[in-house]
């Protein structure tokens, strides 16, 4: 991952999570963050929310935070009310305790027997946000572009990271879908946007797929050519996009490819 995806992504959980000591090295500069570990855990919790683990978690620290609070004759009810509202998503959750040293320590307390993955399955009843919470959310018929829109619309709502979007996202694509993603070879690139992915498919639906494929592994060797010889590094979202950016409509396939590559930002 670049520096500049890497800030990105520490600067947008930031927006969400605050600054706080577990993860934040200001003014401490030997003090390496561990974020995209908390990340991950966030994540995960999100995923598990309406599991009876969470939901005995988060009412634990309801519960210890409304009794803590001065001049309340009924905290009960209170704390029944708090249970009930929306108004106390994960970050409100996290404001109101101090965490342990590290993402693992809270999610051995969370789930000390470890995650039961039965818990989140659902029926085929259930919402798009619920299916999509717990990776059933499918393409079926719909085209790539649909069957996105639905994807980044209940993420709204979710608010996973962008490395449990794209696993998501994949995990319910259609066998076809998928198949192109492991042609390009460029699912397991972890820091390839899941936008790019939805653009190399959009593509594939508009091109000859085997002959789009081909462009693009031979782009793929012209960069690492240029990145031998000169010692530089390309991220792998700079890269697609430079290779969407070319003509690809144009009749000749030998056209697709023949690019400036120090175009790409470093």
């Amino acid at each position: 991952m670049s520096d500049d995806e890497t800030d990105e992504g520490y600067n947008e959980f930031i927006e969400e999570y605050g600054s706080r000591y577990e993860w934040d090295n200001e003014g401490n500069p030997e003090f390496i963050p561990e974020w995209e570990d908390w990340e991950d855990l966030f994540c995960e919790i999100k995923i598990y929310w309406k599991t009876k683990a969470i939901r005995h978690w988060r009412e634990k620290i309801l519960k210890k935070f409304v009794y803590s609070l001065p001049g309340i004759r009924n905290p009960a009810s209170l704390f029944h009310v708090f249970i009930q509202s929306n108004a106390f998503y994960l970050p409100q959750i996290l404001s109101l305790i101090e965490l342990p040293y590290s993402a693992e320590e809270l999610r051995w307390e969370i789930w000390p027997d470890g995650k039961d993955t039965d818990e989140i399955k659902v029926e085929n009843n259930a919402d798009e946000v619920d299916k999509f919470r717990c990776g059933s959310l499918l393409q079926d018929e719909d085209s790539i572009v649909d069957y996105y829109s639905k994807i980044k619309r209940c993420n709204d709502v979710i608010k996973l990271c962008k490395n449990h979007l794209r696993e998501l996202f994949h995990k319910g694509l259609s066998s076809e879908s998928q198949r192109y993603i492991a042609r390009f070879g460029c699912y397991y690139n972890h820091d390839l946007d899941p936008d790019k992915m939805v653009e190399m498919l959009i593509q594939a639906e508009k091109e000859n797929v085997p002959d789009l494929i081909t462009a693009f592994s031979d782009y793929l060797s012209q960069v690492s050519n240029v990145q031998i010889s000169t010692q530089s590094g390309f991220s792998n979202n700079n890269i697609i996009s430079a290779f969407l950016n070319l003509e690809l409509t144009r009749p000749s396939m030998a056209g697709w490819y023949n690019t400036n590559l120090s175009s790409l930002e470093q």
